[in-house]
């Protein structure tokens, strides 16, 4: 699925939510909605496409190496495997509810607009312009889109669990 499509998916879902069902957290802790669009749209513009752009200018490391293990396993089934990851930084590293569904979408609709600069870059970009991810390895331009993409299909999961529990 491209991300033009799986995020016009996310935009349309903001349509069926209350102000309330929006902000409305799980009592185990877990996020709200409301708080995993902000994640989605704060790791577009701030991680993903960032490095993929750090790589489009040439400005990352110059390496034909790459993935790590666990990232040579993520790319080979193309996305995250169906479980809970904790991220590190505990509390502070949580995204803050947004102001409202409006507020998001104006939001998610930018950050797709940044998705989509990042695209029409992609053609002839060099394989070989890398930034190292915490977790997978260095990947490339290309590698970096693509990760934002299972990122978003990986929050599809929580989003239905979350639906589920607000009766959406």
């Amino acid at each position: 699925m491209s991300f033009e499509k799986l995020s016009e998916y996310w935009l349309k879902e903001l349509n069926k939510y209350s102000e309330e069902q929006f902000a409305r957290n799980p009592s185990d802790n877990g996020w709200s909605l409301g708080q995993v669009y902000m994640h989605l749209i704060l790791g577009n513009d701030h991680f993903f496409m960032k490095n993929a752009e750090i790589c489009l200018n040439g400005e990352g490391e110059n390496m034909k190496g790459g993935k790590n293990k666990w990232g040579k396993i993520l790319f080979a089934i193309n996305g995250f495997p169906p479980m809970k990851f904790k991220r590190p930084g505990g509390a502070e590293a949580e995204p803050r509810q947004p102001e409202s569904i409006e507020h998001i979408r104006g939001k998610l609709r930018a950050s797709m607009e940044k998705a989509k600069e990042v695209s029409d870059r992609l053609d002839g970009y060099n394989p070989n312009h890398k930034v190292r991810h915490p977790a997978f390895g260095y990947l490339n331009a290309k590698e970096w889109y693509r990760i934002n993409i299972m990122h978003f299909k990986h929050h599809r999961r929580q989003k239905n669990r979350l639906d589920k529990f607000i009766g959406a």
